[in-house]
Protein backbone atom coordinates (compact mmCIF):
# COMPACT_ATOMS: atom_id res chain seq x y z
CA UNK A 1 0.00 0.00 0.00
CA UNK A 2 2.86 2.44 0.92
CA UNK A 3 4.54 1.83 -2.16
CA UNK A 4 1.31 2.10 -4.90
CA UNK A 5 1.02 5.43 -2.83
CA UNK A 6 4.52 6.94 -3.17
CA UNK A 7 4.20 5.72 -7.07
CA UNK A 8 0.76 7.55 -7.20
CA UNK A 9 2.97 10.71 -5.48
CA UNK A 10 6.01 10.63 -7.39
CA UNK A 11 3.51 10.94 -10.87
CA UNK A 12 1.14 13.62 -9.48
CA UNK A 13 4.93 15.82 -9.00
CA UNK A 14 5.89 14.83 -12.86
CA UNK A 15 2.69 15.58 -14.24
CA UNK A 16 2.47 18.80 -12.80
CA UNK A 17 6.13 19.35 -13.60
CA UNK A 18 4.97 19.08 -17.20
CA UNK A 19 1.98 21.22 -16.87
CA UNK A 20 4.73 24.05 -15.54
CA UNK A 21 7.12 22.87 -18.60
CA UNK A 22 4.71 23.53 -20.75
CA UNK A 23 3.53 27.05 -20.01
CA UNK A 24 6.98 27.55 -19.94
CA UNK A 25 7.67 26.95 -23.08
CA UNK A 26 4.17 28.50 -24.64
CA UNK A 27 5.02 31.49 -22.20
CA UNK A 28 8.73 31.60 -23.94
CA UNK A 29 7.40 31.33 -27.62
CA UNK A 30 4.52 33.38 -27.46
CA UNK A 31 6.21 36.38 -25.81
CA UNK A 32 10.04 36.54 -26.39
CA UNK A 33 9.57 34.47 -30.33
CA UNK A 34 11.80 31.48 -31.56
CA UNK A 35 10.76 28.36 -31.74
CA UNK A 36 10.52 25.94 -28.76
CA UNK A 37 11.65 21.80 -28.47
CA UNK A 38 10.88 19.70 -25.57
CA UNK A 39 14.40 18.07 -24.61
CA UNK A 40 15.14 14.26 -25.13
CA UNK A 41 14.89 12.15 -21.98
CA UNK A 42 18.79 12.18 -21.62
CA UNK A 43 18.54 15.49 -21.81
CA UNK A 44 16.15 16.18 -19.47
CA UNK A 45 17.56 13.57 -16.68
CA UNK A 46 21.41 14.02 -17.24
CA UNK A 47 21.40 17.94 -18.02
CA UNK A 48 19.18 18.86 -16.57
CA UNK A 49 17.22 20.86 -19.65
CA UNK A 50 13.79 20.51 -19.63
CA UNK A 51 13.33 22.40 -23.02
CA UNK A 52 15.26 24.55 -25.66
CA UNK A 53 14.49 27.51 -26.79
CA UNK A 54 15.80 28.76 -30.00
CA UNK A 55 16.08 32.23 -29.48
CA UNK A 56 15.80 34.92 -32.35
CA UNK A 57 18.93 36.71 -31.62
CA UNK A 58 21.04 33.96 -29.92
CA UNK A 59 20.01 30.49 -31.36
CA UNK A 60 19.05 27.35 -28.92
CA UNK A 61 19.26 27.98 -25.61
CA UNK A 62 18.67 24.79 -22.81
CA UNK A 63 16.50 26.14 -20.25
CA UNK A 64 15.33 24.00 -16.60
CA UNK A 65 11.84 24.92 -15.46
CA UNK A 66 10.94 24.74 -12.05
CA UNK A 67 7.42 25.19 -10.38
CA UNK A 68 6.14 26.93 -7.41
CA UNK A 69 7.37 25.11 -4.61
CA UNK A 70 6.28 24.26 -1.20
CA UNK A 71 8.12 25.08 1.86
CA UNK A 72 8.14 22.33 3.34
CA UNK A 73 7.03 18.55 1.84
CA UNK A 74 4.08 18.14 3.74
CA UNK A 75 2.51 21.69 3.67
CA UNK A 76 -0.74 21.39 2.37
CA UNK A 77 -0.27 24.70 0.21
CA UNK A 78 2.58 26.16 -1.98
CA UNK A 79 4.68 29.17 -0.89
CA UNK A 80 4.83 31.84 -3.56
CA UNK A 81 7.65 33.36 -1.86
CA UNK A 82 10.25 30.77 -2.18
CA UNK A 83 12.05 28.18 -4.76
CA UNK A 84 14.07 25.01 -3.46
CA UNK A 85 17.55 25.24 -5.49
CA UNK A 86 19.41 21.85 -5.52
CA UNK A 87 23.23 21.37 -5.05
CA UNK A 88 22.70 17.49 -5.34
CA UNK A 89 20.34 15.62 -6.31
CA UNK A 90 18.35 12.32 -4.24
CA UNK A 91 21.09 10.06 -5.29
CA UNK A 92 24.03 12.22 -4.15
CA UNK A 93 25.12 13.28 -7.90
CA UNK A 94 25.40 16.77 -9.21
CA UNK A 95 21.76 18.64 -8.80
CA UNK A 96 19.99 20.42 -11.56
CA UNK A 97 22.44 23.71 -10.78
CA UNK A 98 24.93 21.90 -11.90
CA UNK A 99 23.37 21.03 -14.82
CA UNK A 100 23.86 22.10 -18.05
CA UNK A 101 20.96 24.71 -18.72
CA UNK A 102 21.81 27.97 -19.41
CA UNK A 103 18.84 29.24 -17.63
CA UNK A 104 16.67 28.18 -14.54
CA UNK A 105 12.74 29.14 -15.38
CA UNK A 106 11.01 29.78 -12.00
CA UNK A 107 7.37 29.83 -12.07
CA UNK A 108 5.52 31.95 -9.74
CA UNK A 109 1.46 32.69 -9.62
CA UNK A 110 2.15 36.19 -11.59
CA UNK A 111 5.42 35.92 -13.54
CA UNK A 112 8.50 33.63 -14.45
CA UNK A 113 12.04 34.41 -13.74
CA UNK A 114 15.04 33.43 -15.89
CA UNK A 115 18.07 33.06 -14.03
CA UNK A 116 21.35 32.22 -15.55
CA UNK A 117 22.11 28.78 -13.52
CA UNK A 118 25.97 29.58 -13.31
CA UNK A 119 25.22 33.16 -12.07
CA UNK A 120 22.67 31.19 -9.56
CA UNK A 121 25.17 28.26 -8.52
CA UNK A 122 27.59 30.91 -7.35
CA UNK A 123 24.85 32.57 -5.51
CA UNK A 124 23.81 29.65 -3.75
CA UNK A 125 27.09 28.18 -3.05
CA UNK A 126 28.10 31.72 -1.11
CA UNK A 127 24.77 31.75 0.77
CA UNK A 128 25.41 29.15 2.73
CA UNK A 129 29.10 28.96 2.61
CA UNK A 130 30.62 28.26 6.13
CA UNK A 131 27.08 26.96 7.29
CA UNK A 132 26.39 23.82 8.90
CA UNK A 133 24.20 21.09 6.78
CA UNK A 134 20.45 20.45 8.72
CA UNK A 135 18.86 17.15 8.92
CA UNK A 136 15.20 18.66 9.37
CA UNK A 137 13.63 21.27 7.18
CA UNK A 138 14.57 24.55 8.00
CA UNK A 139 11.54 27.50 8.06
CA UNK A 140 14.40 29.99 6.85
CA UNK A 141 15.92 30.34 4.00
CA UNK A 142 19.73 29.98 2.50
CA UNK A 143 20.47 27.02 5.12
CA UNK A 144 22.03 23.82 3.57
CA UNK A 145 19.76 20.56 3.81
CA UNK A 146 19.41 16.90 3.79
CA UNK A 147 16.86 14.20 4.04
CA UNK A 148 19.30 11.91 5.12
CA UNK A 149 16.50 10.31 7.73
CA UNK A 150 14.64 9.66 4.39
CA UNK A 151 17.37 7.72 2.75
CA UNK A 152 18.18 10.51 0.36
CA UNK A 153 21.60 12.18 -0.32
CA UNK A 154 20.39 15.49 -1.65
CA UNK A 155 21.82 19.32 -0.64
CA UNK A 156 19.21 21.60 -1.10
CA UNK A 157 18.14 25.62 -0.04
CA UNK A 158 15.27 27.70 0.22
CA UNK A 159 15.57 31.18 -1.94
CA UNK A 160 13.97 34.10 -1.74
CA UNK A 161 11.87 34.61 -5.31
CA UNK A 162 12.91 38.40 -4.63
CA UNK A 163 16.38 37.29 -4.46
CA UNK A 164 15.91 35.38 -7.34
CA UNK A 165 14.33 37.94 -9.15
CA UNK A 166 17.17 40.47 -8.55
CA UNK A 167 19.85 37.82 -10.13
CA UNK A 168 17.56 37.42 -12.82
CA UNK A 169 18.05 38.50 -16.90
CA UNK A 170 14.70 38.84 -17.38
CA UNK A 171 11.05 38.12 -16.51
CA UNK A 172 8.02 36.87 -18.32
CA UNK A 173 4.76 38.44 -16.23
CA UNK A 174 1.20 37.22 -16.97
CA UNK A 175 -2.01 36.72 -15.65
Amino acid sequence: MIAKKLNETVRQFYLSGRLDEDFVMDAVKHTLGGDVMRSTKDEDINQHIDFWWNSPKRGWIGIDVKGISKSKRSDVSFDDSIHWLELQNVQGKDGWLKGKAEYIAFKTSSKIIFVKRDRLLSFALESIKDKEVVYDTPSECYVPYKRKKWGRDDLALKALNSDLEKLADFCIEYE
